[in-house]
C-alpha cells in the first residue's frame, strides 16, 4: 500500500520507518506501526495519507502521492502494478524528474 508522509521527518515504529514523502508498505506493518502511541497521534493529525480498507487509490490521489515520490525503484514497480494511463505517465513523469533534474 502506499502511504504518504506528509511531515519533514521520517518516522520509526515497530520495525517500519516512513521517510518523507510516498512511501511502498505492507499494509500489517503499517497496522502495526500504527499502534505506536506517537504513531497514532501523528496520523490522527493527518501527517499520514493512505487508503485504508485494501481500496485503490483513484488516479486523482496516486498521481498526488506520486508526486511526492522519491524512490524510483518503487515508482517502477508501481507502472508494473497500475494500468491507468494518467498514473502511469504521472509515473513516468516523475521518473524523468528525479533521474533528470536539471531539465
Amino acid at each position: 500500500m502506499l502511504v504518504q508522509n506528509k511531515g519533514n521527518h521520517s518516522y520509526t515504529a515497530n520495525g517500519l520507518t516512513l521517510t518523507p514523502g510516498t512511501n511502498k508498505v505492507d499494509e500489517k506493518e503499517f497496522e502495526r506501526f500504527l499502534t505506536h502511541p506517537l504513531m497514532k497521534h501523528l496520523n490522527d493529525k493527518g501527517e499520514f495519507v493512505y487508503e485504508g480498507d485494501k481500496t485503490r487509490p483513484s488516479a486523482k490521489d496516486a498521481i498526488a502521492m506520486i508526486e511526492d515520490a522519491f524512490d524510483i525503484d518503487m515508482l517502477k514497480a508501481l507502472k508494473a502494478e497500475d494500468d491507468r494511463k494518467t498514473v502511469l505517465d504521472a509515473i513516468d513523469k516523475r521518473i524523468e524528474e528525479l533521474t533528470n533534474p536539471e531539465k
